[in-house]
């Protein structure tokens, strides 16, 4: 998202609190706030994590204007000092990173160039862009980077949000959110590159995998459904008067040989209920446990001030079709005057959920925090 909509949310959770709905087989998730903690030492925001193959926590973010990583070995417990990934450029912040460990164990972080103005002009010769870059050895350093996509010097004709999956084949799929092809509209639609040699070259056009016409597909998360052969992501989907979160899918025989428009099945509404029109959620993150069921969050306005710079994460459980999301537990209690934006989830091995958030309520100014969950059966 552009981060220049409205509206906003809310819900509380204390310690180990249970649902008070029925999302799948009567299932929910009782968040531990005893592992209520702040990643890292210091402000940043948008965090994403994965545990990598050697059972250890990674964790990439935006900092100073530019992108670092850090490496927890104990489980979030303590993190070890920062790593710089990609530096800022004069006019130009690096921002919003993702991070995917390939097959063969190497990391690939992808984010998102974007121009600022400077004495409030554009400088046009700075571009919107899609950049990757990779590490060989854990995060310890970072090498061939990879310019994948410019869009434009301005900031309603850019491009946003990177996020990307391996195949079974080996491909890498990566989506992003892409407004630099409507220069004459307020449109954007989900787009993808392909690798074949992981992340080293990537195709040369991007492929239009959803669009709705006149709306703004936005903040695409891919996951590959277990057992499922199939490709799922979710997105923020404003055909509404707000945001809300959608799925769009394929087969991997399918593999986006078309583009998902408004009114094809493999669009779906995420929530189960549906949301008023006037509460926003946006920013949705879907991952899928072991065990199947999805889990999905996002940042609303529901019960909260009518503002989205002070909404606050939320979460819902989903079957393993990625589909039916009921709401669970808020992970963390964000008073109404404060924010808890960019959200994201992890899942580890054992099926423990990591939600993260970047907030100003647990310290001086905007901070990553964490919380672990765990599905459970409600009585």
């Amino acid at each position: 998202m552009r981060q220049i909509f409205i509206w906003l949310m809310g819900v509380f959770a204390p310690v180990m609190v249970l649902g008070q709905h029925n999302a799948v087989n009567n299932k929910t998730i009782a968040w531990d706030q005893a592992t209520l903690k702040q990643v890292g030492s210091k402000n940043g925001n948008y965090a994403r994590m994965i545990q990598l193959s050697n059972g250890n926590l990674f964790c990439v973010y935006e900092s100073a204007g530019g992108i670092e990583c850090i490496t927890s070995t104990d489980l979030g417990k303590s993190w070890k000092p920062p790593v710089i990934i990609a530096r800022p450029v004069p006019g130009v912040n690096m921002a919003v990173p993702e991070i995917l460990e390939l097959k063969d164990h190497s990391l690939l972080a992808s984010y998102n160039p974007r121009p600022h103005k400077v004495n409030s002009a554009w400088d046009t010769t700075k571009h919107f862009a899609i950049c990757t870059k990779k590490s060989y050895d854990k995060g310890k350093t970072w090498t061939d980077e990879r310019l994948i996509y410019q869009a434009r010097y301005n900031f309603d004709d850019g491009c946003w949000e990177p996020s990307q999956i391996q195949l079974p084949s080996g491909e890498i799929q990566l989506f992003f959110s892409n407004e630099g092809v409507y220069t004459k509209s307020n449109e954007q639609n989900i787009s993808i590159f392909r690798s074949k040699d992981n992340g080293l070259s990537w195709t040369k056009q991007p492929q239009i995998v959803s669009f709705r016409p006149g709306h703004r597909d936005g903040m695409p998360v891919p996951v590959i459904l277990k057992r499922k052969n199939e490709i799922a992501f979710s997105i923020e989907d404003n055909a509404g008067a707000t945001f809300k979160p959608s799925i769009i899918r394929n087969s991997i025989g399918q593999n986006w040989k078309k583009t998902v428009g408004p009114n094809d099945a493999e669009r779906t509404y995420a929530l189960t209920p549906k949301l008023q029109d006037t509460v926003y959620a946006g920013a949705p993150y879907l991952r899928q446990l072991l065990s199947g069921e999805t889990v999905l969050s996002y940042q609303s306005t529901q019960n909260r001030n009518h503002n989205w710079e002070q909404a606050c994460m939320q979460v819902a459980l989903g079957n393993s079709d990625a589909e039916n999301f009921m709401s669970v537990p808020a992970p963390f209690n964000i008073p109404v005057d404060k924010h808890g934006l960019w959200n994201s989830l992890c899942v580890l091995n054992d099926d423990t959920i990591i939600a993260l958030t970047s907030t100003n309520a647990f310290g001086n100014g905007t901070e990553i925090w964490m919380v672990k969950g765990k599905v459970v059966t409600e009585k």
